[in-house]
């Protein structure tokens, strides 16, 4: 199956990149897709498990399933005053 994923603020400036097309076994779960991604794109690995995840724009925990086709948001937490 295939997914596309979406990085942000940290993440992105880490990999310089903002989306990637990923290919994965089926069934696979939100942490199988980020375990990939630290193969590909091992400054994702620093940032440990501080990461948010959305797929198809809803909030997920890495436990979560995803789909082919669905879109994978890979963010850090947001913080400011």
């Amino acid at each position: 199956m295939k997914i596309n994923v979406l990085f942000f603020g940290a993440c992105r400036e880490a990999i310089s990149t903002h989306e990637y097309a990923l290919a994965l076994e089926s069934p696979a779960k939100v942490v199988q897709a980020f375990d990939a991604l630290c193969q590909t794109f091992p400054p994702l690995k620093n940032f440990g498990n501080s990461l948010l995840f959305a797929v198809n724009e809803e909030h997920s925990r890495q436990d979560d399933p995803i789909q082919d086709g669905d879109t994978l948001a890979i963010f850090p937490p947001v913080s400011g005053g």
